[in-house]
């Protein structure tokens, strides 16, 4: 899928949609729009609704099937994963809007969370492009992680979610903020700034 594909998308669910619905992307598609090289053929994404949440839901699906686009989404994806940004709606960008039906993409960094939480080699590689061409800065990446962190529930996952912000820091940190980037000490200030858990 294609951001132009994305926009026909969406442009043809306003016509059909009347309420005010809100839109929040993230996973490959979201990697795509802020940098990423990846194709993605599926959406994933929040659905804010004020009325008519399970009607506005057929919609949308009736609509990717008619397309031949998978679409997952739910109405809060700070749940998707064990350790979530719980205000995922913050520093989102406007896409487009078409009346009161508003299409955002996730922040980068909040979108980072989630592939924080599956850490596959496609997520590093798409967290090293998208944070090289936003310009994304180490130190707001690691307090946006660390939030992430002490927001969730106590488990199994918190402690393999600091590893993996550790080997992403010791690791892709170099390749996106150079190769005087101190992964030890960003590591040290993560580490830290958990600690209160």
């Amino acid at each position: 899928m294609k951001i132009k594909e994305l926009e026909q998308f969406f442009e043809k669910l306003a016509l059909k949609i009347t309420t005010p619905v809100q839109i929040y992307l993230t996973g490959g598609i979201a990697a795509l729009y802020w940098g990423g090289r990846r194709p993605t053929v599926d959406l994933d994404f929040a659905l804010q609704a004020d009325a008519n949440w399970d009607e506005i839901s057929k919609i949308l699906i009736e609509q990717g099937e008619r397309e031949g686009i998978p679409l997952e989404f739910t109405e809060d994806i700070s749940r998707w994963g064990m350790v979530g940004f719980g205000d995922f709606k913050k520093g989102a960008k406007l896409f487009k809007q078409w009346g009161e039906f508003q299409v955002y993409f996730l922040d980068p960094i909040i979108w980072s969370v989630g592939k924080m939480n599956r850490y596959t080699g496609d997520d590093i590689a798409d967290m090293v492009a998208v944070f090289k061409k936003q310009k994304i800065d180490a130190k707001k990446a690691i307090q946006i992680w660390s939030q992430a962190f002490l927001e969730s529930p106590r488990s199994t996952e918190l402690g393999l979610f600091k590893k993996k912000v550790l080997d992403f820091l010791s690791h892709s940190g170099p390749k996106i903020w150079g190769p005087s980037f101190d992964s030890k000490k960003s590591a040290l200030k993560f580490c830290q700034l958990i600690s209160r858990h």
